[in-house]
């Protein structure tokens, strides 16, 4: 089962996607983060929300190769990927073939799909201005492509308002 949980910075996207894991059942749980420590601030947000998950969550960092996280995990487990707009910003910023990349997750998603729990969290940046940048044109537009396509394939989809857990899908 794939659930997208999609939403503006800070409107409370990962506290619901893990709250949501957790009442699948499942005896495993698994976080997939894709943020890199680029700073000293960036390292203790990052151990914070270590924390906060507790330690039943198992971290994987993976900035990059979601498919490889992804194929490490077992059957009947709960998988937070937080968050496909950070690795989307990744792969364009460190110039990796965007399409590729893309590609092969959304292969990886339907074959797994059956297997495990997805909780797919992205932000939506449909909403803000549009970038006065040519790179941030691209990205907007390629985050949003992405965004249209995980909720094409995912079973349920939330909308998340200031905490509030809108349901659209």
């Amino acid at each position: 089962m794939i659930t997208f949980i999609i939403g503006g910075i800070k409107s409370g996207k990962s506290n619901f996607a893990l709250k949501e894991g957790e009442k699948t059942g499942n005896r495993n749980f698994y976080y997939i983060a894709t943020a890199r420590v680029i700073d000293e601030e960036m390292k203790e947000r990052i151990e914070r929300h270590k924390k906060e998950r507790g330690s039943h969550w198992i971290t994987i960092e993976e900035p990059i190769n979601l498919n490889e996280a992804i194929m490490k995990i077992t059957q009947n487990s709960s998988v937070v990927i937080d968050c496909l707009t950070t690795w989307l910003t990744n792969l364009l910023v460190e110039g990796y073939d965007f399409c590729e990349f893309v590609e092969a997750f959304f292969d990886l998603l339907r074959k797994y799909r059956d297997e495990i729990h997805l909780f797919i969290v992205a932000n939506e940046v449909g909403l803000g201005i549009i970038p006065e940048n040519e790179l941030g044109r691209k990205f907007v537009d390629l985050a949003g492509t992405v965004n249209h396509k995980v909720m094409d394939i995912c079973d349920r989809a939330y909308l998340m308002v200031a905490g509030v857990p809108l349901r659209i899908k």
